[in-house]
């Protein structure tokens, strides 16, 4: 079944632990996807941050329009903090589709499980130091899983 919502967990999949730079192959990775049709989107534990104060904390290239405003989740504007299973079906309630549709992608393992108790795929990526997202959209790409 093809990906219809790719969503990431922000600290650590996308931008590193000081959440100003961006994670190896993280913007490239976006941008492909973007070009490929994937809706995309960011569940976040944000604690009381407002979307202005985390983008000042933000990659100063970082962009929210990349992601489908709808699947934009973060705890301090949803109430609700992952690895709760209540966030996951919010997502999967926005992306629209069946729950197999949607790819959760973190490097937190209790995250994953939890995304996946909710019905969604779930692909744990490695520490930035060894991750690169590039090589996940390769391997959609490969398995013809985007569409």
């Amino acid at each position: 079944m093809a990906t219809r919502g790719l969503i990431f967990d922000l600290g650590m999949t996308l931008v590193g632990a000081d959440t100003i730079r961006w994670v190896p192959g993280a913007k490239t990775a976006l941008q492909q996807l973007g070009a490929d049709h994937v809706r995309l989107g960011v569940i976040s534990n944000t604690g009381n941050l407002s979307r202005t104060e985390l983008q000042s904390r933000l990659p100063a290239d970082f962009d929210w329009n990349v992601f489908d405003h709808t699947l934009v989740l973060l705890s301090s504007e949803v109430g609700v903090e992952k690895p709760s299973l209540d966030i996951f079906r919010l997502a999967i309630d926005r992306a629209g589709v069946p729950a197999a549709q949607c790819l959760y992608c973190s490097e937190d393992l209790l995250e994953t499980l939890a995304a996946q108790r909710a019905g969604m795929a779930a692909a744990r990526m490695g520490a930035p130091s060894r991750g690169d997202l590039r090589k996940l959209v390769q391997t959609l790409r490969d398995l013809s899983g985007l569409s």
